[in-house]
């Protein structure tokens, strides 16, 4: 890691565990997936802390946070967001983050407007009723639902939590050749640090996600929304897309072709280049 500041807060009676660029420039908060830790944004946050804060929390049930204890609703981790918010004392920060932050981004600006300045979403989990997925992989094709997505996802990183480290570093570059050290090394790391709460939680589908198109008619400062192709297992459509936009006109579509659900892993400087303009647009 980085010499970078570790630090915690506590959001009612949960322990919030933070990591932090420091040196008082522009903050950005920048929130982690489901089953990943604040410091799987290490490639993107060294690259921008020459300009930026980077604020990166674990959220609960992940990294050296608290556990949820069952509860990991959209409504719960805004109020943990807007906690750390409040105890570091950010002054209208860019808020944003990947799939489950980009959710609690989302609930964010919805619940609290004037707190974000604008937020940034990277795939976020905006899945519509009935909307499938098409799966490639050694069986062939595989359709799934939505609804099952959550599961997939949390018996893969269960398999990950148990592994020797040694293991899971060794499959994770076998999966993704291209990706950096500082990708795969955070990666592993965040899935054995991951509470069994959490992905029994997951398992279950029982996060507890706000209805998306509800909250994206709340938001009420500019939004930068990465997707990235379905084909890919990228999670929001173009049409889900065109439809947040006509929805709320303060949003701002980004497609990085042929990228899958983790979009900045898949298709780095289109996602970094998109992100430093967004940056430089909210701190002019």
């Amino acid at each position: 890691m980085p010499p970078w500041i570790d630090g915690t807060i506590h959001a009612g009676p949960l322990k919030l565990h933070y990591y932090r660029t420091g040196g008082g420039k522009p903050p950005v908060v920048i929130n982690h997936g489901a089953g990943d830790d604040g410091l799987c944004f290490t490639h993107v946050a060294k690259l921008l802390e020459a300009d930026y804060e980077l604020i990166m929390p674990d959220a609960r049930g992940h990294g050296k946070s608290g556990s949820g204890k069952q509860d990991y609703s959209t409504a719960s981790r805004v109020e943990d967001l807007y906690a750390l918010i409040e105890a570091l004392k950010l002054d209208h920060p860019v808020v944003g983050g990947h799939s489950l932050g980009a959710d609690s981004s989302m609930g964010l600006a919805a619940a609290y407007p004037g707190v974000a300045r604008g937020i940034f979403l990277e795939d976020p989990p905006i899945i519509l009723p009935g909307e499938k997925f098409t799966l490639n992989n050694e069986k062939g094709e595989q359709t799934i639902r939505g609804a099952d997505i959550g599961k997939m996802m949390a018996r893969y990183m269960r398999l990950f939590k148990l592994m020797p480290p040694f293991l899971g570093e060794r499959l994770a570059r076998k999966a993704s050749p291209t990706y950096p050290d500082d990708e795969i090394k955070p990666w592993t790391a965040s899935k054995r640090r991951v509470s069994l709460d959490f992905l029994n939680s997951m398992e279950k589908m029982g996060i507890g996600f706000a209805e998306p198109l509800e909250v994206i008619k709340k938001i009420t400062v500019p939004t930068l929304l990465f997707i990235g192709d379905r084909e890919s297992m990228s999670i929001v459509s173009r049409e889900t897309a065109e439809q947040a936009t006509r929805l709320n006109p303060l949003i701002r579509v980004v497609h990085l072709a042929g990228a899958s659900h983790d979009i900045r892993r898949t298709r780095f400087e289109g996602y970094l280049a998109a992100l430093k303009q967004f940056l430089a647009e909210m701190y002019p």
